[in-house]
């Protein structure tokens, strides 16, 4: 597992080492392929552009990592802590996946990246196979442009973790009350990065509504209910049921951050194709306006906010994923004694 600090690709880096800088880890992968000499190992100016936007947001630079790794899975998940979500971790998320990941490990902020995005096409037609080589480099300004996305995205979350705002304590609230209050910080969370996004560095489909995230909810919801005929684990069918409604509630929250940045009216003008999709209506219309009303006041990742503000936004959001998910058909709630239960409702479009 190759790791080392890369120095800057810039003229002035020698005269700069004494300011904390983020270090480069290329994990699993072959520094070759990403356009580097290993022998002295430079970094690429798109990495250093993924290194510099971390850096720029970074409230402690030296206890943060930009790992590039071959195995992306592997990479983040050797890095998640022992338990159910490290047991049960994938790359799906409902109708996407996961482009990178900032983790916590020891005390350090870990920005994971699949090498994929990094690989050089000068290298690859010296290397690979001339199909494979031509994959490489018909893709090389696509992968950079995502890479710096991401990296940008991923800047403002290593802000909020540094900053104590990714890392609330929900242990005094119910078992369905924590779930709903974890739901709606994790939005925000993704939200204010989102929001941390330029113009410049976005793409115009980042507007649309995700109808497919919403069929493929759909899908996963009715099957959820039909396995739990089956298998009668109360608990196991909770889970599912609020894991694969997140996913959709953060690729809304996407989507309200770009309409924000293209200054669309809150609540408002939403194209003639989404407003009559029955997906919409039965699964987004009723609930759309107070979720982005509530998430238009909260500012980007790279903006310090008030602990009160966070943990009202937060309350709030809760309320709101609460009664969305009851209009879904499942009723998740607490009981006196610190019981709660988890129960259905008919709703057409599930059942």
């Amino acid at each position: 597992m190759p790791s080392f600090d890369m120095p800057s690709t810039d003229d002035t880096a020698d005269a700069l080492t004494s300011i904390p800088a983020v270090q480069v880890v290329i994990e699993d992968a072959d520094s070759v392929m990403l356009g580097m000499d290993p022998r002295q190992p430079v970094a690429t100016p798109l990495i250093d552009f993924c290194r510099g936007a971390l850096e720029l947001l970074a409230l402690r630079p030296d206890e943060v990592k930009l790992v590039i790794g071959g195995d992306f899975f592997e990479s983040v998940k050797s890095r998640l802590p022992d338990g159910p979500y490290r047991d049960s971790f994938d790359l799906e998320r409902g109708a996407g996946s996961v482009a990178a990941k900032t983790l916590v490990v020891d005390g350090e902020v870990h920005v994971v990246f699949p090498a994929f995005l990094f690989l050089d096409s000068d290298a690859a037609r010296e290397h690979l196979s001339p199909e494979d080589a031509e994959q490489v480099a018909t893709s090389e300004e696509a992968r950079a442009d995502m890479a710096r996305r991401t990296a940008t995205h991923e800047a403002q979350h290593v802000a909020m973790e540094q900053a104590g705002e990714d890392n609330p304590d929900f242990s005094a609230a119910g078992r369905a009350r924590q779930d709903f209050l974890t739901a709606a910080h994790q939005v925000i969370s993704e939200y204010r990065a989102e929001l941390g996004v330029p113009p410049e560095l976005r793409e115009d489909y980042e507007i649309d509504f995700p109808l497919e995230g919403l069929s493929h909810l759909r899908s996963a919801l009715q099957r959820y209910v039909a396995s739990y005929q089956e298998h009668r684990e109360v608990d196991r069918l909770a889970y599912e049921v609020v894991q694969e409604t997140h996913h959709v509630w953060k690729a809304l929250a996407y989507v309200a951050a770009a309409r924000r940045i293209a200054e669309s009216e809150v609540g408002g003008s939403v194209p003639e194709n989404v407003v009559e999709s029955d997906l919409w209506r039965l699964m987004v219309e009723d609930h759309w306006e107070d979720f982005e009303r509530l998430l238009s006041v909260i500012p980007s990742g790279g903006i310090r906010v008030d602990p009160s503000d966070l943990e009202r936004w937060t309350d709030e959001l809760a309320d709101v994923l609460d009664a969305w998910l009851t209009d879904f058909g499942f009723v998740w709630e607490d009981l006196d004694g610190g019981r709660s239960r988890f129960w259905m409702e008919p709703a057409d479009f599930v059942f």
